[in-house]
C-alpha cells in the first residue's frame, strides 16, 4: 500500500478529502493528516509517506516550505499541491522546484484518484512498455498465483460473471455452497484486497481491451463489463488509470 499524508489547515478539508476519495482502488491507505506544514514535515519525518497531498496557504509553515524542507531530506516522496485558482501560477512554478503535481480546487470527483494514478505509476514508468503499465495500475493478483482453492474459485467466477449487472457477493458465495463473510474473508487475506475491489479492477481491465478497438464505443463497453450508469463507468475508470475512457482510447496511457 502507498503511504499518504494529507496536510490541510482546514480540518472539514482533510475530512472530505479522506472520506471521498477510493483510497483502496487505487492501492494507496491515509497514515496521518495534519493541519499546518510545521506538522506535516514532523509527521512526514515520524511516517515517512510515499505521498503527501497538500494545500498551499496554512499557518505556520506554508506549503511550499514544507514541500522543500521534506524534499531535501526525502527526495522520492511525492507531493501534490491542492491549490485554489488564485495560486495557480505558484503551484504551477512549485513544480519546476520538485514538487510532482498540483491539482485546482474544488476538483471533480474522481480528479485526485486519476492524479495519483498518473503521478505513481504512469511518469514513473514512462519508458516500460504499455502492458507493463496496464498490470501496474490494475494491481490483481493473477490467478495461477493463487494458492486457496476457494479464492481461485471465487476469481474463475468473477471471470465468467463480471459482465452481470447484477453481479453479488451473496451470488457467488452460494455457488460455492460457503458464507459470504468466510469468502470474503479468504479472499481479503490472499489477495489484498476485496472481492468487490478485485472486480472493479477487472472490469476495468476487460473495458481497456475492449477500448483497444476504436470504433467501439464507451457506452458499449461500459454495458459489456457490467455497468449500466455510463457515468459511473467512466469516473471510476478515470480514477483507477488516470484517464477517461474516452482519453485512454484516442491516446493510451504513455501519450
Amino acid at each position: 500500500m502507498v503511504k499518504v499524508l494529507i496536510v490541510d489547515d482546514e480540518k472539514y478539508v482533510r475530512m472530505g478529502i479522506r472520506s471521498e476519495t477510493d483510497w483502496s482502488l487505487i492501492g494507496c491507505e491515509v497514515v496521518g493528516e495534519a493541519p499546518n506544514g510545521a506538522a506535516g514535515l514532523e509527521m512526514a519525518q515520524e511516517l515517512r509517506p510515499d505521498l503527501v497531498i497538500s494545500d498551499i496557504r496554512m499557518p505556520k509553515m506554508d506549503g511550499i516550505e514544507m514541500a522543500g524542507k521534506l524534499l531535501e531530506k526525502y527526495p522520492a516522496t511525492k507531493v501534490i499541491f491542492l491549490t485554489a485558482y488564485s495560486e495557480f501560477e505558484y503551484a504551477r512554478a512549485a513544480v519546476r522546484i520538485g514538487v510532482s503535481d498540483y491539482l485546482l480546487k474544488p476538483f471533480k470527483d474522481g480528479e485526485l484518484e486519476g492524479a495519483i494514478q498518473r503521478l505513481l505509476h504512469l511518469h514513473q514508468n514512462a519508458p516500460a512498455k504499455e502492458k507493463e503499465i496496464e498490470e501496474d495500475l490494475i494491481g490483481i493478483k493473477k490467478k495461477e498465483d493463487i494458492e486457496n482453492r476457494y479464492v481461485k474459485s471465487a476469481i474463475e467466477y468473477i471471470e465468467k460473471n463480471y459482465a452481470d449487472s447484477e453481479f453479488s457477493i451473496g451470488k457467488l458465495a452460494e455457488s460455492m455452497s460457503v458464507s459470504e463473510g468466510h469468502i470474503s474473508r479468504l479472499f481479503k487475506a490472499e489477495c489484498d484486497c476485496s472481492i468487490g475491489n478485485y472486480l472493479t479492477r477487472y472490469r476495468i481491465k476487460k473495458a481497456m481491451d475492449y477500448l483497444k478497438d476504436v470504433q467501439v464505443k464507451v457506452y458499449e463497453v461500459a454495458e459489456k463489463v457490467g455497468y449500466q450508469d455510463i457515468a459511473y463507468f467512466s469516473n471510476t475508470f478515470k480514477k483507477l488509470i488516470g484517464r477517461t475512457p474516452s482519453e485512454y482510447q484516442s491516446r493510451g496511457l504513455i501519450k
